[in-house]
């Protein structure tokens, strides 16, 4: 016994997550220095002391973020992380982004935790990475790159010199 199956061209269109604005969603700053957020409206406060802190905050709370002061998406201070332990919500990050119309904000992120493995890369892959991102994570690589270039981890006087170049600062005293 056969079946015939009929298979269609169209792709299937994933439905938008709908996520209640009680949903409680985690927030990590990925910003080098303090991010404080103010609602307002109301006065209440969110206050990330140091990149890779972790606040969780109302799906609303961030939609009026968004509405109101988009700068913290726009320049990627902060990072959605996901929904937060205990809620039922299953949205992923991406999800989440989507939801609240700034996924087109980290379309060229680089994650600042991950800027050690970029200077692991090429120097033409570097210009080609480093050039697409925002302003503000520019000036966030450049005290990460001072960071590094302290600390050892980035020596190489080839790959500093193509950061300052795609950067436009100087990065390194008397190498």
């Amino acid at each position: 016994m056969t079946e015939n199956i009929k298979k269609t061209s169209e792709p299937v269109k994933k439905k938008n997550v709908q996520i209640d604005d009680r949903t409680m969603i985690k927030v990590k700053s990925i910003y080098y220095g303090q991010v404080n957020y103010k609602n307002k409206r109301s006065g209440e406060q969110t206050i990330w002391e140091n990149i890779g802190d972790i606040q969780v905050m109302p799906f609303g709370e961030l939609r009026i973020m968004k509405a109101e002061q988009v700068a913290f998406f726009k320049n990627q201070w902060l990072m959605i992380v996901g929904v937060a332990d205990g809620e039922s919500c299953t949205a992923t990050p991406a999800e989440i982004c989507k939801a609240l119309v700034i996924d087109q904000y980290y379309s060229n992120f680089i994650n600042p935790e991950d800027f050690g493995a970029l200077c692991e890369m090429s120097t033409s892959v570097i210009k080609e990475r480093v050039a697409l991102m925002s302003d503000a994570a520019k000036d966030n690589l450049i005290v990460a790159l001072n960071e590094l270039i302290a600390n050892g981890t980035l020596d190489s006087i080839k790959k500093i010199k193509t950061f300052e170049e795609v950067l436009g600062c100087e990065l390194r005293e008397n190498i």
